[in-house]
Order: C-alpha cells, then structure tokens, then sequence
C-alpha cells in the first residue's frame, strides 16, 4: 500500500526578474508535473512579511510528508543558503532538504565569496540534507572537502528542452547571434571590446543580426549599450518570460553569454555556445560538458573572443554527449522525485546519502 501523500516545498529565488532562477523553477515544475506553488520565503523577515500565505501553505500541507526541493544555483557552502534551508524546513515541518544541481564557489574565487561569504559549518548542521548532485567538478572538490563524497549532475536547467517544447523564434535563413551582458550586478566585460568581436564575427560569418539579451532587470542597461555599440543590425531583448526567451535563444546560430544561465539554456537547445567567466562558477558549469574552463574570461583580447565564436560549433558537437549523460542523470533524480511524490518511494529513502540512482 503506498504511503501518504507527498508535498514539495521549493526554496529558490524565482520570480524576482532573472532568468536563470525562474528557468529553474519552470524546469522543475514541468519535469514533476507539479505547480510548486509552495514556495518558501528566505529570510525571517521574509516570513514575517508572508505570514498568512505561509499560515494558508502550512494548513494545505496538514497530513503530508514535505521535503524541501533546492533546486539549483548557486548556494552550496554560502552561509545565507544554509539559513535558508534550515528556515526552510523548520517553518515547513519538512523531513529534510533535497539538493540537485547545486554550485559552489571555488576557495580562489574572491569576486564571488566577497559578496556571499560561505559558512560550511552550517550546511554540515542541517537535518536531513541529500545532495543528489552538483553542478560541476569544481563543486564536486568543494563539497568533498567539506561534506563529503558527491556526484556531478549538471545544472538542471539542462532538462528543459525535454520537458517543455522549444519553437524558435526568428527568419530562416538569417543568421543571428545573441549577446547576453551581465552578472552581480553588473557586467564584468568591457562593452567595447564585446561589440567589436562580435561585429567582426558577424562580418566573416555573414550575420544579418544580434540579438542584446538583458537576461535580468539590472542587465537592461548593457544590454542596450552593447546594441548602441554595434554596427551590426541589432535589438535588444528584455527577460519577461521563460518560454519566450528560450524561443529567442533557440533561434539563434550562436549565443555568447557571461549569464551563466545564458548558456546553460543555450547549450540544453543545442546553440553553439560561448561563456564569458566572470566567476568561477561559469567555470564549474563549462567544465561539466567539456572538462575545461570558460575560454574567454575577464580582460579578454577582441581576438580571443573572436577565436572562441569561430570554435563554438566545434565544441558545441564535442560538448554534446557529456551533456545526454548529464541530462540522463538529471532524469534518474528526477524518477527519483517523481516515485517519491507517488508514494512508491518512501521519505527515508529519499532523503538517503548515495549516489543518484540511475
């Protein structure tokens, strides 16, 4: 006989305008059939500011078995996401915390740690946390120094084309390449030097058009001075939804982004790709499907960009089966959720340490 019904309690920062975490949440929702509309606030002010929605949650929960679902990101070894979780669960009466696809910053990385000071002590306290797989190998050497073993599963976002159909958008027979600035907050690339690669690229390659992503509210003012720069036809494309932007992504013949969302998507929709590294978990992603760093990082030469779009088709058909292998373990955590949520797989067992089941 199954057991009693199963709730999901999903902790991430959607609906606040960037694409990545709502690409996501979006990816979840889809690939378990389920609205997630149980979503959990991240700060005790936050709560106190949500309390009857969160007093509603709590009451509709009443006879379920809950786990809270980190989807994604960034957060892995980051002290407020450990408070997070752990406010999390305890507001939620969760059993524990299921983490997939989770990224770490690197020990060297001091852009990203001087603005998200870790506490690794603090995700070694929460009850009931099942990693079920990181992002990259960088994670991976993070997570095994300080919590133990794990397994590299990819971004999850990598499952979207999968699980949602993807129409392109845009001419047949118009090249176009999408350019998406931006990071935390701001972009760490020099415009001018983007603008000019590209338009080179579009001159050998017969481009017709760019498309300037603003991936997030704070990337709309770069997005707008790179169309300014260029003199390649171009517009600017501002995030409003998931499915639109992955239209737009999905037609494009090549996508260079320091989002790094940017080019998971791209890649998950077979688009040659180019990352800008900004930080290290660009690196961490990148190196998941190609076993290597970003090619173009900060303070890069207009040649060096221009050499990494010429490559980008190359690498994209070399990157393509470490990205099926990493989209078939994505799906064996996915069962996993799934059995769960049916009831054919017990709480226990969910929440159990291991390697993902295949």
């Amino acid at each position: 006989m199954k057991s009693t019904r199963r709730s999901i309690v999903y902790l991430g920062w959607q609906s606040n305008g960037n694409f990545g975490d709502d690409l996501l949440h979006e990816t979840w929702r889809a690939a378990l059939d389920d609205p997630l509309d149980v979503e959990a606030p991240l700060t005790t002010r936050a709560y106190l500011r949500a309390l009857p929605r969160v007093a509603r949650e709590r009451l509709r929960l009443v006879g379920s078995e809950r786990v809270v679902l980190l989807g994604g990101g960034t957060t892995i070894g980051y002290r407020a996401w450990a408070e997070h979780a752990r406010l999390a669960v305890r507001n939620y009466g969760a059993a524990g915390v299921v983490g997939v696809g989770l990224g770490a910053a690197a020990r060297t990385d001091a852009y990203a740690l001087s603005r998200h000071p870790q506490q690794w002590s603090a995700w070694q306290e929460l009850d009931g946390m099942r990693l079920a797989g990181v992002r990259g190998p960088i994670t991976a050497d993070e997570v095994t120094e300080h919590l133990g073993p794990t397994t590299v599963c990819g971004d999850p976002a990598l499952l979207y084309p999968l699980v949602r159909s993807v129409e392109p958008t845009g001419t047949p027979g118009r090249r176009r390449i999408g350019v998406a600035l931006g990071s935390d907050p701001q972009t760490r690339f020099d415009v001018e030097t983007v603008a000019a690669a590209v338009d080179e690229h579009a001159l050998a390659t017969g481009t017709h058009e760019v498309v300037a992503f603003a991936l997030s509210r704070p990337d709309r003012a770069a997005a707008r001075a790179l169309s300014e720069r260029l003199v390649t036809p171009s517009t600017v494309h501002e995030y409003t939804d998931v499915a639109t932007t992955m239209s737009v992504i999905a037609g494009c013949d090549l996508v260079v982004s320091e989002r790094l969302h940017g080019v998971v998507a791209a890649l998950a929709l077979d688009v040659p790709t180019v990352p800008l590294s900004y930080a290290s978990k660009c690196d961490d992603f990148w190196s998941s499907v190609t076993g290597g760093p970003a090619p173009v990082s900060v303070g890069h030469s207009v040649d060096a960009l221009v050499r990494a779009m010429l490559g980008a088709d190359t690498v994209r058909a070399e990157a393509t089966g470490a990205v099926f292998a990493l989209q078939e373990r994505l799906e064996g955590i996915r069962r996993e959720l799934v059995d769960w949520l049916r009831g054919d797989r017990s709480t226990v067992s969910l929440l159990q340490t291991g390697p993902v089941s295949s």
